[in-house]
C-alpha cells in the first residue's frame, strides 16, 4: 500500500569548551531532518519486462536513492536537493519522481533487491524488491488426470520445464514410474500400472522442481468395481413411512438387511445396476427410543469368484419427541420484534390479533417442527409463515382466505418465488400449519407442510429448490399477516431428534 510517511529526527551534539566546563544554561544544538515519501513497502516484479514503479520523495535536507543491486537496477535520479523546511512541513517542498526499472532476470532462480531511501545522515525507508527468474515446470491441465483400464499397462504425461526436476508417487502401490523420474528440460514420465481384479482405485504422482518444491500433481484412476452410496447413515423420522438413498455404480449390485429380523423396515427394490437410488419403506416407531438397523451394500460378479465390493450403511429411525406447546401472550410477544406497519395486539384469553400489515420476527428459533393455531381468519386475510435462510432464500406458507386455500412457494436467489403447491382451507374453523423437517441423508432436509395435520406438500432440499435448508440449521422466523387480520392462539415446537444417542 503506498503510505506518505512523516519523520522527523532530532539528534543533539554536545560540544565542550576549550577550557573548564560549560554553563549550565547553555542550550544543545539540534539537528533536525524531515524527510517524506511515497512509495510501496515491497514490489513483486516479473523475470522479463518488469514494469517500472515510481518513488516520490521530498526532504528539508540533500537526500539519496540507492540501490544494492546497481548492476540490475536502473534508479532515473539517485540523489536531490533538500527544499525549505517550512515548505516541507506544510506540504509544499519540492516533490521529485524517481523511477526504478529492473534489468530482465536471465537467471533461473528469483532475485531481491534493496532500495534505501536517505536523507543526511538518516535512513527513512528500505523498500524490499523480488523478481521472479525465469525458471518454469509445468504438466498440461489435460494430463493431470489420467485413466488407465482395468487390464493395467502404461500410461505418461509430459513435463515442460527448463529445469532439473523429480518425479515420485506419493499414493498407489499398484502403480510404478518406469522411465523419466528425474530429468531436466522437456522430459516424459512414463508408468506402468498393474492388472486390477478389485474396485476402482486412485494413484498420484507429484512432480518438484530443482529445488524439491511439488509444482504439479497428477491424479491417476484406474477402472474397478465402483460402488459409493451417497452417506453411510439414512436418517428418517418417527412417523416417516419412507426413504431413498442413491448409489453410485458401474456394475450390478444388491442391498440386503443385515438381521432379517429388522421387520420395521423393508428394502423395496434391492437389486440394480449402475446408478441408482434405493427405496426404502418404514413403519412408524412408536418405541420410545431411536431404532437402528444396517444395510449391506455389495456388488453383484458374473462368477462366484469375481471381487466383491461391499459398503455398510446404518439406517436410523427417531422416536417421537412430545411437543413443547407456547401460549401466544405478552410474555410470548417480548420475545418477537414487530417490523412492518401495525403491530400486533394481545387479546387477553383470545390470543394476539394481527392485523392487515402486521408481522413478528425472531431470528433465534432453534431448528425442528412447528405448528401455528389461527382462528377467527377474516374473509379477506392472507396469514403468511416465512422462514428465511438468507437475504435472498426464504419458504413462504400462505393462507390465502378469497380463495379458501393454502400454498407454498420459495425465493431462492434471482430464481422468483415457484409456487410448490396449493391445498383447500376452511377458515370457518381454526387452522393449524406445519412446517415439518425429515432428514435427507446426512446432510439434507425433507421438507413437509400440513394443513390440520394433513400433509399436501413437500420437497427434498437436496434437490435444486432450496438446498440451503441443512438438517440441523437455525431459521430466521417470521409470521403475520399481509391483509385482513387473524389471531394466533399458540404454537408448538418440537425439538429434533439427537441422531447420536
Amino acid at each position: 500500500m503506498k503510505r506518505l510517511i512523516y519523520i522527523i529526527l532530532a539528534a543533539a551534539a554536545l560540544i565542550p569548551g576549550l577550557w573548564g566546563c560549560r554553563d549550565k544554561d547553555d542550550k544543545e544544538e539540534i539537528k533536525t531532518v524531515e524527510l517524506r515519501y511515497r512509495v510501496n513497502d515491497s514490489y513483486d516484479l516479473d523475470a522479463v519486462a518488469a514494469k517500472p514503479f515510481t518513488i516520490v520523495v521530498t526532504s528539508t535536507d540533500p537526500w539519496t536513492i540507492t540501490s544494492a543491486h546497481p548492476d540490475w537496477c536502473i534508479i532515473e535520479t539517485e540523489a536531490g536537493q533538500g527544499s525549505d523546511p517550512e515548505a516541507v512541513r506544510y506540504g509544499q517542498g519540492n516533490k521529485t519522481s524517481v523511477r526504478v526499472q529492473y534489468y530482465d532476470n536471465t537467471e533461473l532462480d528469483d532475485r531481491t533487491d534493496i532500495i534505501e531511501i536517505r536523507s543526511d545522515f538518516w535512513l527513512g525507508k528500505r523498500v524490499t524488491i523480488n523478481q521472479k527468474g525465469i525458471a518454469f515446470l509445468t504438466v498440461a491441465d489435460d494430463e493431470q488426470n489420467l485413466e488407465i483400464e482395468k487390464a493395467g499397462g502404461e500410461l505418461k504425461f509430459h513435463v515442460s520445464s527448463n529445469q532439473k526436476w523429480t518425479a515420485a508417487i506419493t499414493e498407489g502401490d499398484w502403480i510404478s514410474i518406469t522411465e523419466g523420474a528425474s530429468g531436466e528440460g522437456e522430459g516424459d514420465v512414463v508408468m506402468t500400472a498393474q492388472e486390477n481384479s478389485g474396485e476402482m482405485r486412485y494413484a498420484t504422482v507429484e512432480v518438484y522442481d530443482r529445488h524439491d518444491v511439488k509444482m504439479a500433481t497428477i491424479s491417476i484412476t484406474q477402472d474397478g468395481v465402483l460402488l459409493d452410496p451417497d452417506s453411510f447413515e439414512i436418517r428418517a423420522g418417527y412417523d416417516q413411512l419412507s426413504a431413498d438413498l442413491g448409489v453410485v455404480s458401474n456394475a450390478k449390485w444388491t442391498a440386503i438387511k443385515d438381521n432379517e429380523n429388522d421387520d420395521w423396515y423393508t428394502i423395496e427394490n434391492p437389486d440394480n445396476e449402475g446408478n441408482a437410488t434405493l427405496h426404502i419403506t418404514l413403519k412408524e416407531n412408536t418405541d420410545t427410543k431411536m431404532r437402528s438397523a444396517g444395510i449391506i451394500i455389495k456388488s453383484v460378479g458374473k462368477s462366484a469368484d469375481d471381487f466383491v465390493v461391499e459398503r455398510n450403511v446404518t439406517l436410523k429411525q427417531a422416536y417421537k419427541i412430545t411437543p413443547v406447546r407456547v401460549i401466544f401472550n405478552n410474555e410470548e410477544m417480548g420475545n418477537w420484534k414487530s417490523d412492518k406497519t401495525n403491530t400486533p395486539v394481545y387479546q387477553p384469553g383470545v390470543g394476539v390479533l394481527f392485523p392487515g400489515y402486521a408481522r413478528l420476527n425472531n431470528s433465534s428459533k432453534p431448528f425442528g417442527t412447528y405448528t401455528f393455531h389461527w382462528s377467527n381468519i377474516t374473509a379477506d386475510a392472507r396469514v403468511r409463515l416465512w422462514f428465511c435462510y438468507s437475504d435472498s432464500e426464504e419458504i413462504k406458507y400462505d393462507i390465502k382466505a378469497a380463495s379458501a386455500a393454502t400454498s407454498v412457494s420459495v425465493n431462492k436467489g434471482s430464481g422468483g418465488s415457484p409456487e410448490l403447491s396449493n391445498t383447500s382451507v376452511d377458515i370457518s374453523q381454526p387452522v393449524d400449519m406445519t412446517y415439518k423437517f425429515d432428514p435427507s441423508g446426512d446432510k439434507y432436509c425433507k421438507v413437509t407442510f400440513l394443513l390440520n395435520g394433513v400433509e399436501f406438500c413437500s420437497f427434498d432440499s437436496s434437490a435444486s429448490i432450496m438446498p440451503a435448508v441443512l438438517w440441523g440449521s437455525s431459521v430466521n422466523m417470521y409470521l403475520g399477516c399481509e391483509t385482513g387480520s387473524a389471531i394466533l392462539e399458540w404454537y408448538e415446537y418440537t425439538a429434533p431428534m439427537n441422531w447420536d444417542e
